[in-house]
C-alpha cells in the first residue's frame, strides 16, 4: 500500500497518479485504475474522477524497492529517480525512511526532475562528518548535463560566477562581477560527447547551492535540456524533452584524516 496527501489544482485522477507515485510505472499505475485498487480519503475512485484535495492510497502489486548504490554501517546512498522531490511530503526522503529506517538522515537535495545519487547519513556521528564535510567542499559530485548547442570546450575548463539565491522567486541569480548579497561559486565543465543537437557535459563540484549548476550553465549559453526555468520551452518542446536532463552520476570523498569516515576516502559511489 502506498499513500500521499494532495492538495492543489483539481486534476483528472489518471493524470494526478503519476505526479504522486513517480516510483511506479505508467502501466502499473493503470493496473491499479483498472483493479479499482486507487482510494481518495477511504472511497475508491476511477480514471475518470478528478480530485483537487484529499488522501490517495494505491495497492500495486508490484513492490517497488529503493535502488541502494552503496551502504555501511554509517553512510546511505541511493538512486532518486527523475519526477519526485528529495523532501517534503511526498518524498523519495518518504520512501527511504520507510524501508531502510527513520534514523536515516537526507544530507542534501536534487531538484524534482534531476535524477541520481542522493546521501543519507544513518547516525548522528555520520551525519556530523558529512554536514562538516560538504561545508568544507570534501565531498566532490560529479553530473552529467545534456545541453542544447554546442559549446568551444577542448579541455575542461572552471566556470566562476556570483550566486544570489531568490526564495520568493524560487530561482537563482548570478552575476559575472561582485555584488552585494551575492556569493562567489564555481563549476568544472568537460565534453563527454556532442549529439544532434546538443551536448552532454561532465559537469565537477565541491560545493553546490539550489539550481547552481542549471543557472550556471544557462548563463554560459547552454541551458539544461527540458529545463523550463532557466532554459527555453520553445526548444524543449521542439525536441520533446519533458525532464530536465540533468543526473547526479558520481560521488567521491576527501575526508580528513581526523574524521570517523576518513576510511571511506577513495571512494567512488557512482551509477554505473
Amino acid at each position: 500500500m502506498l499513500e500521499r496527501v494532495y492538495s492543489g489544482q483539481e486534476k483528472p485522477i489518471k493524470k494526478l497518479l503519476p505526479e504522486l507515485f513517480p516510483e511506479l510505472t505508467y502501466s502499473e499505475i493503470c493496473a491499479c485504475l483498472r483493479r479499482k485498487d486507487v482510494k481518495v480519503d477511504g472511497k475508491r475512485v476511477s480514471g475518470d474522477d478528478t480530485i483537487a484535495s484529499g488522501k490517495v492510497t494505491l495497492y500495486p502489486r508490484v513492490k517497488k524497492t529503493v535502488q541502494v548504490l552503496f551502504e555501511d554501517e554509517n553512510l546511505l546512498a541511493c538512486y532518486k529517480p527523475k519526477g519526485i522531490a528529495s523532501e517534503g511530503s511526498p518524498s523519495f526522503e518518504e520512501i527511504v525512511k520507510k524501508e531502510k529506517g527513520n534514523s536515516c538522515v537526507l544530507m542534501h537535495r536534487l531538484d524534482t526532475n534531476t535524477d541520481g545519487i542522493l546521501l543519507f547519513a544513518k547516525n548522528q556521528t555520520a551525519e556530523r562528518e558529512l554536514f562538516l564535510a560538504m561545508k568544507e567542499g570534501r565531498i566532490e559530485k560529479v553530473y552529467s548535463a545534456e545541453v542544447y548547442g554546442f559549446p568551444s570546450i577542448d579541455e575542461e575548463i572552471e566556470l566562476k560566477y556570483y550566486y544570489k539565491k531568490s526564495e520568493s522567486e524560487g530561482r537563482a541569480f548570478l552575476s559575472e562581477f561582485p555584488k552585494d548579497g551575492y556569493l562567489p561559486v564555481s563549476i568544472f565543465v568537460s565534453i563527454e560527447k556532442r549529439k544532434e543537437h546538443s551536448t552532454v557535459l561532465r559537469v565537477r563540484l565541491h560545493k553546490g547551492k539550489m539550481h547552481q549548476i542549471r543557472a550556471m550553465l544557462s548563463a554560459f549559453g547552454y541551458f539544461i535540456l527540458g529545463d523550463g526555468k532557466y532554459g527555453d520551452d520553445r526548444i524543449n518542446k521542439m525536441l520533446g524533452v519533458k525532464k530536465q536532463l540533468l543526473t547526479a552520476t558520481s560521488v567521491m570523498f576527501s575526508f580528513s584524516e581526523k574524521s570517523e569516515l576518513f576510511y571511506l576516502n577513495g571512494k567512488t559511489i557512482s551509477l554505473s
